[in-house]
């Protein structure tokens, strides 16, 4: 039975209009479901296997005629092309069918953890780091041979760069160590990095913390993660920033939050406090009769353009002195003749 495109994009269960980011999404999680190995004797799952990658092929099909004439098409489409295994492998697992593409795969991206002061966060800072990584070795380019001997086909994986797998379609294993997916041994192995094609050195960074940097913050070196793949380009070095955390203050945003402790009597009586800062302190006039809780802005002293945020908290002795306790009693028997 001939199928239409409305056809197609029922039976990935998607939208004629869905982009192509979905579509290739929804294709491999039909494709996974009813792959024969998955589902051994089952002939109704081969059915819907082969009409998942028959409805599959036919959008692509018409995607790229769209891409290629812009303007509308007629309706009648040709029947897609006999399924090809060795797409289906690319689509649904990411590994390509032979060893030839791996050529171009890009390197590892690393990630390096920095601890960085508090004060330094809000404050910014310059620092160094070092990290070890691989690099592609100068004397044999990173070919791994002497530079003018030749090369031998692969005997582990017969030149595919791959080892075999299970038999069918899922024949493609691992990449191949032997030869490290080349599929090509050098016959004379470099004598400087003993044919690996790269050595591990030490690099050094140089990183300037810009003021309020937040905790989580990355930092990008291009090109300096890990070598790609034979031709491919390197990966990148995220650094990621870790600010820890402060004794006295916590932020939220720009703004820094601090509570200052002050006894009955100074919050009663009110005066200059000293109110510390990230810099040292200043002094601050607390109001007569400051209540516990009370919560005081100072604008700009916070991080980047923030401002620091002082909560009060009053606080009771647990002991006095005869002295203190005289004086005590007689604010209690004064504050008694008022009520009464």
């Amino acid at each position: 039975m001939s199928m239409n495109e409305a056809d197609y994009y029922h039976i990935l269960g998607i939208s004629p209009e869905a982009p192509w980011v979905e579509i290739r999404r929804r294709y491999r999680v039909l494709a996974r479901k009813y792959h024969p190995d998955r589902n051994p004797n089952d002939p109704e799952a081969a059915t819907r296997f082969r009409q998942v990658a028959e409805a599959y092929e036919a959008i692509q099909e018409i995607k790229a005629r769209i891409r290629r004439r812009p303007r509308p098409e007629a309706q009648n489409y040709r029947r897609p092309r006999a399924f090809d295994q060795g797409q289906f492998f690319e689509e649904i697992f990411g590994i390509p069918s032979n060893g030839a593409s791996l050529e171009d795969a890009p390197g590892a991206d690393f990630r390096y953890d920095l601890q960085i002061p508090f004060v330094a966060a809000i404050q910014g800072m310059e620092t160094d780091i070092a990290v070890f990584r691989t690099c592609h070795c100068p004397h044999c380019r990173s070919t791994g041979q002497t530079p003018g001997a030749g090369y031998r086909t692969c005997p582990d994986c017969q030149g595919r760069g791959r080892l075999l797998g299970g038999p069918g379609m899922l024949r493609f294993g691992p990449i191949c160590q032997s030869c490290r997916g080349r599929g090509k041994r050098a016959i004379q192995v470099c004598s400087r990095c003993h044919g690996r094609g790269s050595w591990g050195e030490t690099r050094h960074y140089h990183l300037s913390i810009p003021p309020g940097t937040q905790d989580g913050a990355r930092v990008r070196i291009t090109g300096e993660g890990g070598q790609g793949f034979q031709n491919g380009p390197p990966g990148n070095l995220e650094v990621v920033i870790h600010v820890q955390p402060h004794h006295f203050f916590s932020r939220v945003g720009d703004d820094l939050y601090c509570r200052v402790e002050v006894s009955f009597v100074q919050a009663a009586l009110g005066g200059p406090i000293q109110v510390p800062t990230l810099n040292g302190f200043f002094i601050f006039d607390l109001p007569r009769g400051t209540q516990n809780g009370r919560v005081f802005r100072f604008p700009g002293a916070g991080a980047h353009e923030g401002d620091q945020v002082m909560e009060v908290v009053v606080t009771t002795p647990q002991s006095f002195n005869p002295r203190q306790a005289e004086i005590l009693q007689e604010m209690l028997a004064l504050e008694q003749e008022n009520l009464f």
